[in-house]
């Protein structure tokens, strides 16, 4: 895909001094009572999967959703900045549209869908693998000798998302581990067991289609994933 800006992780680097944390608010988009979206019912699936027009910004879809890209900041498991500070959560538009239908059913619950992640750079899957080299918990990235990547995650297919839970006013929910969390209280069932509003979220994001993972509760990927390409690089949109 040359029409997108290859991404490094220097590039993403903030210009912090060096052991210096600072930890970045959720950004939250629009107000508490804002109507559900009618701009996700004219996001369809694309015909030509590989176009970097077929990425959208989630923002403009649930205007409801609290970002909170773990990436972009240093509350994540390499404890560095791996995004861009102003990363957007970008997804395959039929994703996208999947998504709306799980923030409508939690939106009728009282509840705002958390962004933990959404597209991640091939590059960026490589970053995480060498910091937790566990197939359990970061898919194993793989890359062809002229840099195409031949194996990774969903996320880098713009067909997965790291989710979590807000009230009806924007705050978020206790749940039951922390995103990245590697330990056995991340599992589904472990968290199913442990938290009604896992269950809730579980159930919005099921009831949409996504699959979950069985090894993380925030981690959902749509049924159809597999048939866009895995991307290097920030799509232009």
């Amino acid at each position: 895909m040359r029409a997108l800006l290859i991404a490094t992780c220097a590039a993403c680097s903030a210009t912090e001094p060096a052991g210096a944390r600072q930890e970045v608010a959720p950004r939250v988009i629009a107000s508490a009572h804002a109507a559900a979206p009618d701009a996700a019912l004219a996001v369809t699936a694309d015909a030509s999967p590989a176009h970097a027009g077929d990425f959208v910004d989630v923002a403009a879809v649930i205007p409801d959703a609290v970002i909170d890209l773990r990436y972009a900041g240093d509350r994540n498991l390499t404890g560095a900045p791996l995004y861009p500070r102003d990363a957007r959560c970008l997804l395959r538009r039929s994703v996208a549209t999947r998504l709306a239908r799980a923030a409508d059913a939690l939106r009728a619950a009282d509840r705002r869908l958390v962004l933990w992640d959404c597209y991640r750079p091939h590059a960026i899957q490589l970053a995480l693998w060498k910091a937790l080299p566990d197939a359990a918990h970061v898919a194993r990235p793989q890359t062809d000798p002229d840099g195409t990547p031949r194996s990774g995650s969903d996320h880098s297919r713009g067909g997965a998302v790291d989710v979590s839970l807000a009230d009806r006013a924007g705050a978020i929910l206790p749940m039951p581990t922390d995103h990245d969390d590697a330990t056995p209280a991340s599992a589904r069932a472990a968290a199913l067991h442990a938290s009604a509003d896992a269950r809730t979220l579980d159930d919005a994001m099921t009831g949409a289609g996504f699959h979950p993972l069985a090894s993380e509760w925030w981690h959902f990927a749509a049924p159809d994933a597999g048939r866009y390409p895995l991307t290097d690089g920030w799509p232009a949109i």
